[in-house]
């Protein structure tokens, strides 16, 4: 019996060397929770019915012949598990449960599906899909008597793998999810099914993770998992490079900076002992907390002993500052800087797709393997709700974790319900330690919010990493906010331009849209002396960079710049403006478009002006999340003289935030009725209950967007770096339709290096046909006259992209 089989050299690996290659794999990675045996009952049986002698016909003479071999293994145990835990007197109600967890893990872990009721086949079934394919109503395997005598053969070998029998491993693996329950607690049954989802989606990426290794080195030995004690010696290293960075800071000269110690060594304490939890890091802009969060994870690394360490932030452009930073404090050795699809993923998109372009993908696309991961908080929503085979199977990667997640105020109100509640199952149930990073700290356990995040450590203990002191907080007020117009009057860009052009310091001016942006610095170009820049994500990362590097040159030169941003430059982004002036927003939005204003306290107060744009030229009408903040930091100022203090307004703002929408609306709403929490929970839109499960994970999936559409990264050229992508063109277009994997491991290498080369398009995009493609569509490069060396990408949609 063949797992897989090379027609054309006769290479071949046994199904039964696969099966238990994937079981310990699988195992492995599950011990860390708790969850090995059930890991090592699903690897086992999860390609059973590649027994089926159809199957077996496929692979060895018939490639063309269609077998879904996916179901075998879910049904064969599905009556196993019943009859095993119905005898030990376990309730038909927990069983059952475990029971679908399995059989759907198995028969999805080629494709998530539906398992909600179809009201079509209502006179014919009365099943979800799940059950019509355990009890045998849709099509799953051919001879039952081929995958029987198979499976016989399996468990006479358990014994030497330590289970003395089939029923000895399936009670074991009952008692690693029954533990799950003693670890996350819920408010309703709503809250358990969508925490059943979050097993569901932890077990099939620990299952995916093993199959596509050892389905890879089924021939030969092309990839390996990264080494535990390789991590653990560059945990060390990174700690011992932090502790050298903080060595230089001991002797503080200034008040700011004697504040920044102190929370240091709070950090390295915290960081020393906090064990899983979710904890808020709330710090004002300035403090420090890239290298606060760099302090705080190495020593859980090192002292906690935390496979992994994330960096998550909403903005590209404070990634792309910030991975900079921790690179030149760390090295680059173990780190990986993850914020576009350079590879397009073709699972999950009603395609096609062979063994080998499956496998191509599964090797170019990122697993988040490596011991630091650097990346957007975009890719992070992929990772935790799209069905793609990538963002499954970098889910499991979170296990045992630190998970730094920064600018947090940023999320979508729209995403709370399903952020907190998988944050509290990342904490409890995957060991992760995550941390809530910002200036202006969300109220994710407001009383207006039904599903509130457990904040704190096992028992809710030590929430906060930091607490600042009155006395501490006023070194940090460096600023005074203004208003343009006291009569909160409407503003033209027209005006807004005369205003800094009659000026003659550093300014920096922050507005909601791209187009926005856009017409100011036509306004401004050709009109003033000054040096000008522009700024957007229709410029590629390296493009940014440059010129984010350039306006500091010039900053620390005391040159009076402007600059035109979107909300890009406003969190994170290392720069020191005499003057901001800032569009209407969310007031924590203000508040971090502020920290670019006398960062280092060297004027006793900056200046930052806000500016209510019109409508007609600051059109946020497809921008529900700027639009809905700001209209509420408009009644909240509505009134106020200027200045303003925003300190004493954060919680005011948030809780009238979350006060403003219905339970519905925190939960990702989707057409007149549904959700997608409801997707993944109860769904009580999906008809007559039958079963323990009936989410919708393909439909939560697929209607899931952390923005408005999925994107794909896209190579462009520049003057500055057109040599570099030439080259990799080249070595692209010389590769075969299927090349072999071996030959793929310096593309892989270079597509990773050459990510800051590109910008990500919707997949909706007119501008995708003007691009190039290679392996197979898998790669773009987008055509040279489409990118400008100033603005970037040129005749894209007037939207605003985080």
């Amino acid at each position: 019996m063949f797992a897989h089989y090379r027609l054309e050299t006769g290479e071949s690996q046994l199904l039964e060397d696969h099966l238990f290659l994937v079981a310990e794999k699988a195992r492995s990675e599950a011990d860390a929770i708790d969850q090995g045996d059930a890991l090592f009952l699903i690897g086992l049986f999860h390609d059973l019915g590649k027994a089926d002698r159809n199957f077996q016909e496929k692979l060895t003479r018939k490639p063309n012949l269609h077998v879904d071999h996916s179901y075998a293994g879910a049904k064969y145990l599905f009556a196993k598990i019943r009859l095993v835990l119905k005898r030990q007197n376990i309730s038909k109600k927990e069983f059952n449960l475990f029971n679908e967890i399995v059989a759907y893990v198995i028969s999805a872990h080629h494709g998530m599906y539906d398992i909600r009721f179809d009201a079509d086949n209502s006179a014919f079934f009365q099943f979800n899909k799940l059950a019509k394919r355990c009890f045998g109503f849709e099509e799953g395997y051919h001879y039952q008597p081929d995958v029987e005598d198979f499976a016989s053969i399996l468990e006479k070998q358990l014994p030497q793998y330590g289970y003395e029998s089939l029923d000895h491993l399936i009670t074991l693996a009952f008692e690693n999810f029954s533990s799950i329950w003693t670890k996350v607690s819920y408010n309703d049954d709503g809250e358990k099914d969508f925490y059943n989802a979050c097993v569901v989606r932890l077990y099939l990426s620990l299952l995916k993770n093993a199959d596509i290794l050892d389905t890879i080195n089924a021939y030969e030995t092309l990839l390996t998992p990264p080494n535990p004690d390789e991590t653990k010696y560059l945990a060390k290293a990174y700690l011992k490079s932090v502790e050298e960075l903080y060595a230089g800071f001991a002797d503080p000269k200034t008040p700011i900076n004697r504040i920044r110690n102190q929370v240091a060594t709070r950090v390295q304490e915290r960081g020393t002992t906090d064990g899983p939890g979710i904890y808020r890091l709330n710090l004002p802009t300035g403090a420090g907390k890239t290298n606060l969060s760099l302090r705080y994870a190495s020593h859980q690394m090192v002292l906690q002993q935390k496979q992994r360490f994330f960096y998550v932030t909403p903005y590209l452009s404070v990634l792309e500052q910030n991975a900079q930073a921790m690179k030149k404090v760390i090295g680059e050795n173990g780190v990986l800087e993850h914020h576009s699809n350079v590879v397009k993923d073709k699972s999950d998109q009603g395609e096609e797709v062979g063994e080998q372009e499956e496998l191509l993908s599964a090797y170019l696309l990122d697993s988040w393997d490596s011991p630091v991961v650097l990346t957007t908080m975009v890719q992070f929503f992929q990772t935790l709700f799209k069905t793609k085979s990538a963002n499954i199977r970098r889910f499991s990667s979170l296990i045992d974790s630190i998970v730094i997640l920064d600018e947090v105020q940023s999320l979508p109100i729209e995403v709370t319900t399903l952020f907190n509640l998988t944050m509290n199952f990342l904490s409890r149930v995957m060991g992760a330690t995550v941390v809530l990073c910002t200036a202006t700290q969300p109220i994710y356990d407001s009383k207006s919010i039904a599903h509130p995040i457990q904040y704190g450590g096992k028992n809710g203990e030590k929430p906060d990493i930091v607490e600042l002191s009155a006395n501490e907080q006023v070194v940090f007020q460096r600023t005074e906010l203004f208003k343009f117009d006291e009569q909160d009057e409407k503003t033209s860009l027209t005006d807004l331009a005369d205003s800094i052009l009659k000026q003659n310091q550093s300014t920096l001016i922050v507005l909601n849209t791209k187009k926005s942006v856009g017409r100011l610095y036509q306004l401004l170009e050709g009109q003033t002396d000054r040096p000008l820049y522009y700024l957007s994500t229709n410029m590629c990362p390296q493009h940014r960079l440059n010129v984010i590097a350039e306006v500091k040159e010039g900053l620390e030169a005391g040159l009076p710049l402007i600059c035109v941003s979107t909300q890009l430059i406003e969190a994170g982004v290392d720069l020191d403006f005499e003057q901001v002036v800032r569009s209407y927003a969310g007031l924590d939005s203000i508040v971090q478009a502020s920290g670019r204003c006398n960062r280092e306290g060297k004027r006793e107060k900056g200046c930052v002006t806000l500016v209510n744009v019109s409508k007609e030229e600051e059109n946020l009408s497809r921008l529900k999340a700027i639009r809905d903040k700001k209209k509420v930091t408009e009644d909240i100022l509505h009134g106020l003289s200027s200045p303003i203090d925003v300190s004493r307004l954060n919680a005011i703002y948030f809780e009238k935030y979350f006060a403003n929408e219905d339970a519905r609306t925190l939960s990702y709403p989707v057409g007149d009725n549904d959700t997608v929490y409801d997707y993944l929970s109860s769904n009580s839109y999906s008809g007559p209950k039958k079963g323990a499960l009936r989410q919708s994970f393909k439909t939560a999936g697929q209607k899931m967007d952390l923005i408005d559409d999925e994107s794909l990264g896209v190579f462009v050229f520049h003057k500055d770096w057109e040599e570099a992508l030439l080259n990799l063109e080249d070595r692209l277009a010389a590769l075969p339709t299927f090349p072999e994997l071996e030959d793929l491991r310096d593309i892989k290498e270079d597509l990773k290096k050459l990510q800051l080369f590109t910008v990500n398009l919707r997949e909706t995009d007119e501008l995708l046909k003007a691009t190039r493609s290679y392996l197979n569509g898998q790669v773009l490069f987008l055509q040279e006259e489409y990118y400008d060396d100033v603005i970037g990408v040129k005749k894209e949609a007037d939207s605003f992209i985080f």
